[in-house]
């Protein structure tokens, strides 16, 4: 084990440690998607990745960049049409890490607008594939990047995805049962009372007095046997930093992201491939 790492690499070895095998791995933010590329690279070589637009499907493992649409094309075994993707997700073989703006303490999510629908403060990118993936998945996870009061909310202003109390009668078939929550302070499941959000682990330095104070909701106190957070292995630092993200733009869901650092990314990995 090390203690030279940062947190975005704590995030990503964890992240990657709840993958199956045999289904598809996606990640919808840049660290959730760089731990399916771990996943595969060291503890479940059939998990099938794909690119955003489903062209590139069941590639090798790459190395990140912004061209990953053609880069993963190079070694995909097929495409996936979009009727294909969605026969795979009835078939409950999707595994996704969500990048949702708003979570309540059932696991309630919301990708679509901040503020009332008739006139959101913010609007977002729309429901998009939730209300598929929440009839087609086991569970839904989520990436949340900056725990806040606003992202761990009492109530969700818009319901993209049901969490464990969803209130809406009786179905045959049941909805995708929320998984566990990673934020940059710990991660979190639905094991409290009456399934609601409780702590699994704190990172290194993160009090669960700090984690109550950014929630929008009270959580079960752990105690103080809390858990902390893994450290990640020396082999999946290796791998990080080596193999799936070199270019380091993990960095871009850090403190440091900013639109200098991108375009300094975007830089390099165009002259790179001019070399």
């Amino acid at each position: 084990m090390t203690s030279s790492y940062t947190l975005e690499e704590l995030l990503i070895a964890r992240m990657a440690r709840e993958f199956r095998g045999g289904r598809l791995g996606v990640g919808a933010t840049i660290l959730a998607d760089l731990s399916a590329r771990l996943a595969k690279a060291l503890y479940v070589p059939d998990l099938f990745l794909t690119t955003i637009s489903r062209a590139a499907a069941d590639p090798a493992v790459h190395a990140k960049s912004f061209s990953d649409e053609w880069m993963l094309d190079g070694t995909a075994r097929m495409s996936l049409g979009w009727e294909e993707m969605f026969r795979l997700i009835a078939q409950q073989k999707l595994q996704i890490w969500i990048g949702s703006v708003q979570i309540d303490r059932t696991g309630a999510s919301n990708i679509s607008v901040i503020g009332d629908w008739n006139r959101p403060r913010a609007q977002l990118i729309g429901a998009r594939g939730i209300p598929d993936d929440l009839w087609g998945c086991e569970r839904l996870n989520f990436h949340i990047r900056n725990h806040t009061p606003k992202s761990f909310v009492e109530k969700v202003d818009f319901l993209c995805g049901f969490g464990r109390n969803p209130g809406f009668g009786k179905q045959t078939t049941a909805p995708a049962a929320p998984g566990i929550v990673v934020s940059d302070l710990g991660v979190f499941d639905f094991g409290g009372p009456d399934g609601t959000m409780r702590v699994v682990s704190l990172h290194p330095g993160v009090t669960f007095a700090k984690v109550q104070e950014q929630t929008g909701f009270e959580l079960p106190d752990p105690g103080p046997e809390v858990a902390v957070t893994a450290a990640p292995t020396e082999e999946e630092l290796h791998v990080i930093r080596n193999v799936i993200d070199p270019a380091g733009m993990r960095r871009l869901e850090s403190s440091e992201a900013s639109g200098r650092l991108m375009r300094e990314l975007w830089e390099r990995e165009e002259a790179a491939r001019a070399a």
